[in-house]
């Protein structure tokens, strides 16, 4: 292994070690109704502009990250995947969403790629930075780092929360890091 590749590798792990630092001192305010509401206004990937209202009538799993994340974004994304293939036919009242925090790499069609990889039912939101600002502080998320466009994805950090909505949008719960698709499916058990 060469240097270089050993630094890249600690330079992945400082960053991971930083956004679950950042995951945990973000939990307190993660828990409150009145810090999550849960607004935005972005475009899926499809295309279309959709806001939290496009999924009334559905429980939404939400979580914010980016198509170039090497662990923490698509391991949520395959808990998620499982957790909806486990509920089955109760899987149609539960919305994923995949809101990207890096607008200037993740465009319509990289976004749409990335999440046909995962669950079919996941839908992928992108928008301009403002957009994405926006919704993020809806949801108390925090993330910075490299400028989009960049080969520097190891050098991007994101709170890693997956927010539980309500069928109106409101908040309901939060899954920390990590979270195995059977404690998602537990906690959904409860309202579906």
């Amino acid at each position: 292994m060469s240097a270089m590749t050993s630094k890249r590798i600690y330079v992945r792990w400082q960053t991971e070690f930083a956004a679950a630092i950042v995951s945990v001192l973000c939990l307190a305010t993660a828990h409150a109704d009145e810090t999550v509401s849960g607004r935005f206004e972005l475009m899926d990937h499809h295309g279309e502009v959709v806001t939290e209202a496009s999924f009334n009538g559905q429980y939404r799993l939400v979580f914010f990250g980016f198509t170039r994340c090497p662990v923490i974004c698509p391991t949520t994304m395959i808990e998620v995947t499982r957790a909806m293939k486990a509920l089955g036919d109760r899987a149609d009242r539960v919305q994923p969403l995949f809101v990207t925090i890096d607008p200037g790499n993740d465009t319509v069609d990289v976004v749409a790629s990335y999440v046909n990889h995962f669950h079919p039912s996941i839908v992928g939101l992108t928008g301009s930075k403002h957009q994405i600002a926006d919704a993020a502080k809806s949801f108390s998320v925090t993330f910075g780092g490299a400028d989009a466009g960049t080969d520097a994805s190891a050098e991007i950090y994101h709170s890693s929360y997956l927010y539980l909505m309500k069928e109106d949008g409101s908040f309901l719960d939060v899954f920390g890091y990590g979270a195995k698709a059977e404690t998602i499916v537990e906690t959904l058990d409860k309202y579906l």
